[in-house]
């Protein structure tokens, strides 16, 4: 089973989408195999593979609608939805329809709250990936910033989440919001959820700022 990574933070600008790329690019000149997973409305890691997101048709918001409504043909719209591009990463795209699907996992919240939905409306990533992780060695998702059920369905599907931090003072006032919904995670759908750790990014190693956030940041969360 490959590993499976969540980059969340709920800050916008602090470089999510650039370290889910650039790890998967780095992993898969590695010689492993790496599936990304846009989980943003706004599409940008799809765009940031060369794709235009309006475009696509087959993307993340068919998946989990797929794996609400029609379980049954999941596996047709995952072989639609898997781009394979030049950069040997492969990739679930996402554009503006994904937050129709986040409108639908709240509405199965709703059906939850009263018994009579058949799934929970937290695992349905974790369901339609799970058939995924035996065909790669990691996938990464990347998470944005609103529609909070599809950031609790990624972080209930990892194994390891990251948390990248812009290296400036007020950035890492976001910390504790992220870690208070992990933990949330944790004792109600993920045990097993780790955090890999705090990345911080934009960091210059001499500029007095970075390297006082990075104290800052250590001293109140741990070396890692």
């Amino acid at each position: 089973m490959g590993n499976l990574i969540a980059v969340t933070n709920f800050k916008g600008g602090v470089g999510k989408t650039t370290t889910a790329l650039n790890l998967g690019a780095a992993l898969s000149a590695a010689g492993k195999r790496v599936l990304l997973v846009d989980n943003d409305p706004q599409g940008n890691l799809t765009a940031a593979l060369g794709y235009t997101p309006p475009e696509q048709k087959h993307t993340l918001a068919n998946l989990l609608l797929a794996a609400i409504d029609y379980p049954e043909d999941l596996d047709i719209h995952i072989g639609r939805a898997i781009l394979h591009s030049e950069t040997g990463v492969d990739l679930i795209g996402a554009n503006r329809r994904l937050a129709d699907a986040a409108a639908r996992l709240m509405q199965l919240s709703q059906y939850n709250a009263v018994g009579d939905a058949e799934c929970s409306c937290e695992t349905v990533m974790a369901t339609l990936l799970l058939p995924l992780r035996s065909a790669y060695d990691y996938i990464i998702i990347d998470c944005g910033l609103k529609h909070e059920l599809l950031t609790v369905n990624a972080l209930t599907a990892a194994d390891y989440c990251i948390i990248p931090v812009q290296s400036h003072f007020l950035a890492s006032e976001g910390i504790p919001d992220v870690l208070d919904m992990v933990r949330s995670v944790q004792a109600k759908f993920n045990p097993q959820l780790k955090i890999a750790g705090i990345l911080l990014t934009m960091y210059q190693s001499r500029p007095q700022l970075c390297q006082s956030v990075r104290s800052g940041v250590s001293e109140v969360y741990g070396e890692q």
